[in-house]
């Protein structure tokens, strides 16, 4: 129903063919190579030559008219310069122009809107007085007429064009509420100084017609120049008096409008030199970030250059953490060691308790200027101890954006500088903002590239070596055969009663054990080609540990947090059972005779949408934890980048083939699990294994 009103109202006569004449005006005077009779008829408006009975213009023709004139033009702003000729003599006419300032400005706006309004039958106009100098106009569309944009420029070219009218009254335009904004209907502002040019004007006038009347009095009548008719002179003094000051007043109006386009070009002169001086500085900061190595970090650096290229007193980048619940400091200029050594410390939570100003920027992703600190205190109170801190008589606050999510903020702070930050500053802090941004996710992305280059580099080693492995693995099976074999017919031979029957059996055993041992090497070379079965891993790590209490030293103290009554997982026991042997032998390997506390935990896990970095890609689901901790010599970042290498090994030889971390990450591979090892050097080292549950996991194979 709405949208069948709109497009009825589209095609009625809602405008008079009158509201053209600004734009017919403005045409012949500025644009005359536009024939305006083309124009009109590409619009589909029909030309009445004579003026009378005019027809109409409906909402669809003027917009098409709009459009085309737009189109024609290059000029989208054409509607609010149609407006303010509209006030000017080449579309007033002379007499009305001459006479609208003596009008008043009150008055002057009654005649405008009353003209508007007549005009269309699209809105409403209203006009009601709110101070002794400021007036309100409001104008509200009709039911059923959708106005566009072009609109209200060109009622805000009307108020505009009076402006230029009454310069001596300072008249200023304001345009709180917009239909295109959301509001009601358009909303205008008009307020103004009191003067009296007015009464000057009509007095310079009347000084004028005295001037011309004197004479021809004279010359009439010359017997009436008498001593006692002298007095006709003084009221033409008077009036030649009040016609200089009505100019005087005039003037005065005149010359501080040229006084305000001279200021007004000085400063755009002064703006575009800073915005080239700028952009300069905005182009070496991406330079210089763009030339940062991968592997530095570049918030300290950045701080560096914006400080000292864009003069501002102290800079700030603080970086939210993996888990998204504060910002840190990552890098600052400007501040004494005293000040860093508190501001590296810092933090600004992001758990909603504290809505600050630094808050509110980082969670809405918006840009912030303050200039004004009182309000801040009285606004943000829970900002107050940072800006205590930072000393500020403005800052800028601009969120860190990655990929469209905001990863921090930068804070550019003057604290000397009486300058005040304005809009100009802004910008420039957002661009520098999204430049680290930019250089923070390629940064990122190289890591990656990195990462996973390394990794292509481990499975092509770790696939030479199942190869190895697996050629080994079948010569020494071929080997164990005719060993196993003749044993038992050894044993089938030997008397129940006797010593021979004894190491025959634990050649056997031995034998077993070398054939378990050639299936896991088979098994690792062929990439865990091998069913898995639904096993519970507490009682199986429950039986290794007492297995490896024999040859722990007695220095070394074992303490178990294992459950028994978890989920199971899809596995192959003898897996469970060489990943616990070989993590706790590495660890307490690590204490050595020096004693310590090896620590093995079990327990599982819900994991929905992990916040670690570490862990980032680690799939929802649940998972059984198992965690094997000590307090030995721990690693070095360098030695833990290559544990998982084959044959990498920091153990003196003999002791350590570089064979056990490689595949017991392998298995955890093949299990679809995870693995993370933790280390400090002097402090110990901890590896954690998550393993999937068999609900998770049922068809591996």
């Amino acid at each position: 129903m709405e949208q069948s009103k709109m497009e009825t109202a589209k095609g009625k006569e809602v405008y008079s063919k009158k509201v053209l004449d600004a734009y017919s005006a403005l045409i012949l005077e500025k644009y005359p190579e536009i024939e305006v009779e083309d124009l009109m008829a590409d619009a589909g408006i029909g030309i009445d030559k004579t003026g009378e009975n005019a027809p109409g213009i409906s909402e669809a023709q003027i917009n098409r008219f709009h459009e085309r004139l737009c189109m024609l033009t290059d000029n989208l702003r054409i509607a609010r310069s149609a407006g303010r000729y509209a006030v000017t003599p080449g579309c007033l006419g002379m007499i009305r122009s001459l006479v609208l300032p003596f009008a008043g400005v009150r008055r002057a706006c009654g005649m405008i809107v009353k003209y508007a309004g007549g005009l269309t039958r699209a809105s409403r106009y209203s006009i009601r007085d709110i101070e002794k100098n400021k007036i309100e106009i409001m104008v509200t569309p009709n039911e059923g007429v959708k106005e566009e944009p072009f609109q209200c420029e060109l009622r805000q070219g009307y108020f505009q064009g009076l402006v230029d009218v009454f310069l001596h009254n300072e008249l200023s335009v304001q345009h709180p509420e917009c239909i295109f904004n959301g509001g009601g209907g358009c909303r205008y502002e008009l307020s103004w100084k009191g003067s009296a040019f007015p009464i000057l004007a009509v007095l310079s006038w009347l000084a004028g017609v005295a001037a011309i009347a004197m004479p021809i009095a004279l010359w009439i009548i010359p017997s009436a120049v008498v001593p006692k008719s002298l007095w006709l002179i003084c009221p033409a003094l008077l009036f030649f008096a009040l016609g200089w000051a009505g100019q005087r007043v005039k003037s005065k109006a005149l010359a501080k409008s040229l006084r305000g386009i001279h200021t007004a070009r000085e400063e755009m002169l002064n703006q575009v030199e800073v915005n080239a001086e700028n952009s300069k500085a905005i182009v070496d900061i991406g330079q210089a970030l763009e030339l940062e190595d991968p592997d530095t970090c570049i918030f300290e650096r950045t701080t560096n250059i914006v400080g000292k290229k864009l003069r501002y007193d102290r800079v700030m980048i603080m970086i939210a953490n993996d888990e998204k619940t504060s910002l840190c400091y990552r890098g600052g200029y400007g501040f004494t060691e005293v000040e860093k050594l508190y501001i590296s410390n810092y933090s600004i939570s992001l758990d909603g308790s504290s809505e600050g100003v630094f808050y509110e920027s980082f969670r809405h992703k918006k840009t912030m200027l303050v200039n004004d600190m009182a309000w801040l205190k009285q606004k943000y109170p829970q900002s107050q101890d940072l800006a205590d801190r930072l000393k500020p008589l403005s800052f800028i606050i601009s969120p860190i954006e990655v990929d469209g999510e905001a990863i921090g903020i930068m804070i550019a702070v003057n604290t000397v500088t009486l300058r005040r930050l304005d809009r100009n500053d802004t910008h420039l802090v957002m661009a520098v903002a999204q430049q680290v941004g930019s250089v923070y996710r390629r940064q990122k992305y190289e890591k990656q590239q990195g990462e996973f280059k390394r990794q292509i580099v481990q499975l092509q080693k770790m696939e030479a070596l199942g190869v190895l492995a697996g050629g080994i693995a079948h010569d020494f099976n071929n080997i164990l055969s005719p060993i196993i074999g003749y044993t038992d017919l050894c044993l089938s031979m030997c008397p129940e009663a006797g010593k021979m029957l004894t190491y025959l059996r634990r050649v056997k055993n031995a034998s077993g054990r070398a054939q378990d041992l050639v299936a896991q090497i088979l098994a690792f070379s062929r990439q865990g080609e091998r069913e898995y079965i639904r096993c519970h891993p507490g009682p199986i790590i429950k039986e290794s540990l007492k297995l490896l209490r024999a040859s722990v030293p007695k220095a070394i103290k074992i303490e178990t947090l294992v459950k028994t009554d978890l989920a199971p997982v899809m596995a192959d026991p003898t897996q469970i059972h060489q990943l616990v042997m070989n993590l706790c032998t590495n660890a307490y390997h690590a204490m050595g005779d020096k004693g310590g506390v090896l620590t093995v935990c079990l327990d599982e896990i819900q994991v929905n949408e992990s916040p670690l970095e570490e862990t980032g890609q680690m799939l929802p689901g649940s998972y059984i934890h198992l965690q094997v901790k000590d307090t030995g010599h721990g690693m070095s970042r360098a030695v833990m980048d290559n544990i998982f290498e084959p044959y990498f090994t920091t153990k003196t030889k003999g002791r350590g083939t570089g064979m056990g971390l490689p595949i017991i990450k392998g298995i955890v591979a093949r299990l679809k699990g995870y693995i993370f090892v933790d280390s400090v050097e002097g402090k110990g080292s901890c590896f954690d294994i998550y393993l999937p549950q068999a609900a998770e996991n049922r068809s591996v194979q």
